[in-house]
């Protein structure tokens, strides 16, 4: 069984898998356990590419941007526990995996996982990851952030004594419209406990501007990134900007090796972290 192929899911998944083998060692994805995600097919592809498509695929800035992306989410998890979040929400999930490759260092800390996604793919994951040893701390409930509104995660959110909590948005804003992602942060900086953390990466405004627009997402969720938009907006949202950096910084500083390359780096997508203001 494979994972549904929503927003590009995965193709993104299927080049994090090439990354764990085709890589030099400096520079291998760390996502070893995506390739349960991928239908058999698309793992003999990857085991089968040629030296000219790996090539090819290289030469597209997002394929390291993204190797870059997996580890800097992985060091925002590793961060935040260490830090004192006991609870994660994944929104959008998907194929993302650091629950289970991370669950000795969660379980040891006490933190609860909850994973997030549109019916079909949360559905899909659960029963391939029922099947894991690792998967007794993770609890999965479906959403959509494209709804006006999301009760089920309302009522977690406000649940009596909800722990320091980290929510995570991998590769998710630039496929919900703007007005519903504007309306989530609102919720989470209303809702979560203070100190709490919310991460998640954007497309920089003025760039392509209908990537992952249809069906609901109307207009999807682009962001200026100077330090004073990302700033205002959060603020408006009940919290305070901790980290923002952009795609080439975040490529570079993950894989330093390509400081003195000619590959071309990734300019659209910025990160960013915020922490929940005291109300």
């Amino acid at each position: 069984m494979a994972l549904p192929n929503l927003s590009n899911s995965s193709y993104v998944a299927w080049l994090r898998h090439i990354q764990t083998f085709r890589e030099p060692a400096q520079s291998t994805n760390p996502d070893t356990l995506v390739k349960h995600f991928l239908r058999p097919l698309d793992r003999w592809r990857a085991w089968s590419l040629s030296q000219a498509d790996l090539d090819h695929l290289r030469s597209d800035p997002f394929y390291y941007y993204l190797l870059a992306r997996t580890k800097y989410y992985d060091e925002v998890i590793e961060r935040a526990v260490l830090d004192g979040v006991r609870k994660i929400i994944g929104i959008g999930c998907g194929s993302d995996t650091r629950p289970y490759r991370f669950a000795e260092l969660l379980r040891g800390h006490g933190v609860r996982v909850l994973e997030c996604d549109q019916p079909i793919a949360i559905r899909a994951k659960q029963r391939i990851v029922s099947k894991w040893r690792c998967s007794d701390f993770v609890d999965y409930m479906p959403i959509d952030l494209n709804d006006d509104t999301w009760p089920d995660l309302v009522a977690v959110l406000g649940a009596p004594d909800v722990p320091k909590t980290l929510v995570m948005l991998e590769g998710v804003s630039p496929y919900i419209d703007t007005a519903n992602f504007r309306n989530f942060l609102q919720l989470l900086g209303r809702e979560l406990p203070p100190r709490s953390l919310v991460a998640y990466d954007f497309k920089v405004a003025g760039t392509k501007e209908d990537f992952g627009a249809g069906g609901r997402t109307r207009i999807p969720f682009r962001l200026s990134p100077t330090w004073e938009a990302v700033s205002t907006l959060h603020r408006e949202c009940g919290m305070q900007v901790t980290a923002l950096e952009g795609g080439p910084a975040l490529t570079e500083r993950f894989l330093p090796a390509l400081r003195d390359s000619a590959t071309p780096l990734f300019h659209e997508d910025w990160a960013t972290v915020s922490e929940v203001m005291e109300r």
